[in-house]
């Protein structure tokens, strides 16, 4: 499995969906190679590695998408997967990062041959089979970026969100400690730690449902600064 860094255009903030040049064709790369304009299957399905291609290490996919192919790239388009916290994590990244972010994907080189462009001796990739694409620190590819990225969710849907990565979160607690246990073991002191401070988290979030009704519902900037101070006093 080789990697290939590329640029990414994300374009819609509620649904994180992705529009990924990822490959800029007859260009001569960081890695001595150049990708030939039918080097990948146009609407071959892939999946957005989690960040730094650490989905090869065992780490959750983050989207998934298909590649279009252009006139002169590669484009993904896909889309993150914004219920669960790792997408979101890093969809925020992607459109933070901006232009400075870089991306990469991971390929196996089906057919492939060796010649000279612009007076170099480079390798031709003629036909590829594309796993995976992720963000990354620094890619190989050339005028790799993120165009533009936006994201918003509605305090529902963030919540939606929350709730179902956290009864994600008690199933994994309960097969660690189930594991654990057969061992004759507890849980380490590091996991129990992990597991008393979700527990603060939500205790915090009970006592934010015992807050009494504003003192004043005709006067917004007093009930905002009276519920920023209840916040804080919270966290």
């Amino acid at each position: 499995m080789d990697i290939k860094s590329l640029r990414v255009e994300v374009k819609d903030e509620a649904k994180g969906l992705v529009s990924a040049v990822f490959s800029t064709f007859d260009t001569v790369d960081s890695d001595g190679d150049v990708t030939k304009a039918g080097a990948f299957t146009d609407g071959a399905e892939v999946i957005i590695s989690a960040y730094g291609h650490e989905s090869w290490s065992g780490r959750l996919p983050v989207g998934k998408g298909v590649i279009r192919v252009g006139k002169s790239d590669g484009v993904l388009d896909g889309q993150f997967f914004l219920n669960t916290v790792a997408a979101r994590d890093t969809f925020e990244v992607v459109k933070e990062l901006g232009p400075l972010g870089q991306w990469s994907y991971g390929y196996d080189a089906v057919k492939y041959s060796f010649g000279e462009h612009e007076g170099k001796r480079v390798r031709f990739l003629e036909e590829l089979k594309v796993h995976e694409v992720s963000p990354v620190l620094v890619g190989a590819g050339v005028n790799t970026r993120t165009l533009s990225a936006k994201s918003h969710q509605t305090f529902a849907d963030e919540g939606g969100a929350v709730l179902a990565a956290l009864a994600q979160f008690g199933i994994r607690a309960a097969d660690v400690m189930a594991m654990r246990a057969e061992k004759g073991k507890g849980l380490s002191s590091d996991s129990t730690e992990l597991l008393e401070r979700v527990e603060a988290e939500l205790k915090k979030l009970g006592t934010l449902l015992q807050i009494p009704a504003q003192p004043n519902p005709k006067d917004d900037t007093a009930t905002t600064e009276w519920l920023r101070m209840v916040a804080r006093n919270v966290a």
